[in-house]
């Protein structure tokens, strides 16, 4: 009766595990983040915009300019970048040593620093606004599922990163990036935790994004 139940037991696991499997929504992830401290002195820092970073091209290797890593490029979906704008604040908001800036008031400043090197532009911005440093992003990619939570034409796929630069010297303290395309479940049976936690659906770009985004800013150790 006992060797009965045991493979009972062993059998059921079997079939529910199988069942997972065949299930969609598991994910390839890269995340990639270094916690960090703030060091002292840091204690007024300018978010601004996250930018596109694709040039308008889809699955081209993109070098990012201030940490020099490549991303593969994709469409950005409308909406993308106020998405993540709104995200950050939600995150970093209640935090009065960040300090945020409207996409509006930053063209009106950067105006006529178009032709300048990016990371230039930062600090001489945070010279301007008088904060000890800034923290912005770029976006590579953000695609957005085709098709519903259990069957798609093509699933969630997005790439940003996040930097965190002094004003004073233009140093680059802290980089991290998140870099996602969600997969089948059978393409990657490692990511079984990972199609748990979402409960085997296919998410949407937007999930996809604030989930990654709330894991990168968890590795800034805030003032």
């Amino acid at each position: 009766m006992k060797n009965y139940k045991c493979r009972f037991q062993y059998s059921f696991l079997m079939i529910l595990f199988s069942g997972l499997v065949f299930i969609s929504g598991c994910s390839q992830t890269k995340y990639a983040q270094e916690p960090v401290s703030i060091p002292p002195g840091i204690d007024k820092i300018l978010v601004l915009s996250f930018t596109d970073a694709s040039d308008g091209e889809d699955n081209s290797s993109v070098r990012c300019p201030l940490s020099g890593k490549t991303f593969l490029t994709g469409k950005i979906h409308a909406g993308s970048i106020d998405f993540l704008n709104n995200h950050m604040r939600k995150l970093l908001g209640s935090n009065q040593n960040f300090k945020f800036i409207s996409s509006e008031h930053l063209k009106k400043i950067q105006a006529d620093q178009e032709n300048i090197p990016e990371i230039e532009r930062f600090i001489n911005t945070g010279k301007k606004l008088k904060t000890d440093a800034v923290l912005t992003g770029h976006i590579y990619r953000y695609q957005d599922r085709v098709g519903g939570k259990y069957s798609v034409e093509s699933p969630a796929s997005i790439a940003f990163d996040i930097h965190l630069v002094r004003v004073a010297d233009g140093r680059l303290l802290w980089s991290a990036h998140f870099d996602e395309t969600q997969k089948a479940l059978t393409d990657d049976l490692f990511q079984l935790s990972s199609f748990l936690k979402r409960d085997g659906q296919w998410i949407t770009a937007d999930q996809m994004a604030a989930a990654g985004l709330e894991h990168l800013t968890e590795g800034l150790n805030l003032p």
